[in-house]
């Protein structure tokens, strides 16, 4: 009769909900801005996203966090560091008109930190709560624990993540963060967000199509370092100087004269040694790649017949690396 009586609640908190309430069950892409307190700068906006599932698994609901999430378009959300590494830019960063069909489309999650917890039934039916965890055996034993639970259904849903570390000889250390709903929409909540009251802002959740698994480019690691590359360095090539140094004198099917190659290639190399200093990178220091690159660079324009703004399009594809 109790299990019965469970599954009968649970039915009852996923059934179709009245008017003003939210259906839980499905996938949601949660988009947070927020302030940090203990950060350089206190007063910057910062962003941060992930996407949760909701799944009824008989009488539990079982929730479940990717904490990485791609867009097929990334354009606005990082910023180059230099050394082909990136960093969420500092700003309350938005999802362009693109980014939300991606979004309504569903978005490819990294299973990298992914985690999952099941929650049963609590509070009358207004509620959901993950079992707690066990205490350290010892006081050569330090627990870690989450507890995840869902408040306030089914009008203006709670989401709370406790987490503590504990053992029989170290202080418990404890943090909360919280997703308090305080308006919803259609197929949208929002409301405000608190990490241990040290992160501050709030929080849109929208509802959105099934994820995917990251799915593979093809390229090689090399090849996946250039398009960054090329990307985030804006590697460009004059194509007018070239076209000038080139014009009446190079002729399809005919040797290219050796000033106009060299003149070329040294138009090239300006291009390259230009996108390291924009990745931070003296090109003094990355000689051999400069010279491998402005070399097929050369190849292609030179013997292969590619203009400049087609070797761009595949210096940004990965295609051509150093």
């Amino acid at each position: 009769m109790r299990r019965r009586a469970a599954l009968l609640l649970a039915g009852s908190l996923l059934a179709a909900a009245p008017a003003g309430a939210i259906e839980l069950e499905g996938t949601w892409y949660v988009l947070v801005h927020f302030q940090d307190k203990e950060s350089p700068k206190p007063d910057a906006w910062r962003w941060e996203d992930r996407v949760w599932k909701f799944e009824r698994k008989a009488d539990r609901l079982e929730w479940t966090d990717y904490p990485i999430v791609v867009f097929d378009d990334e354009k606005g959300r990082f910023e180059s560091l230099g050394s082909n590494h990136a960093a969420r830019v500092v700003e309350a960063w938005e999802p362009s008109a693109a980014q939300l069909a991606d979004i309504k489309d569903g978005l490819q999650v990294n299973p990298r930190g992914m985690k999952t917890k099941s929650l049963r039934a609590v509070d009358g039916g207004a509620g959901w709560s993950s079992s707690e965890g066990a205490s350290g055996a010892s006081a050569t034993v330090i627990t870690y624990t989450e507890h995840w639970s869902i408040a306030g259904l089914p009008d203006k849903p709670v989401f709370t993540r406790d987490d503590s570390m504990s053992g029989g000889s170290t202080e418990e250390l404890s943090g909360r963060t919280q997703y308090k709903t305080t308006e919803v929409t259609a197929d949208e909540l929002h409301g405000s967000f608190d990490r241990d009251g040290t992160r501050i802002g709030n929080f849109r959740m929208i509802r959105s199509g099934d994820t995917q698994k990251v799915r593979g480019s093809g390229l090689t690691q090399d090849q996946r370092v250039m398009q960054m590359f090329a990307s985030q360095a804006g590697l460009t090539l004059d194509a007018a100087q070239i076209q000038a140094i080139t014009s009446g004198k190079v002729a399809p099917g005919s040797p290219v004269p050796d000033d106009v190659r060299a003149d070329v290639r040294a138009q090239i190399r300006q291009g390259v040694e230009e996108a390291f200093r924009r990745q931070s990178t003296d090109p003094r220091a990355a000689s051999a790649e400069v010279d491998r690159l402005t070399s097929k660079i050369e190849h292609l324009i030179l013997d292969e017949g590619k203009s400049p703004e087609q070797v761009q399009e595949m210096l940004k594809r990965g295609e051509v690396t150093p």
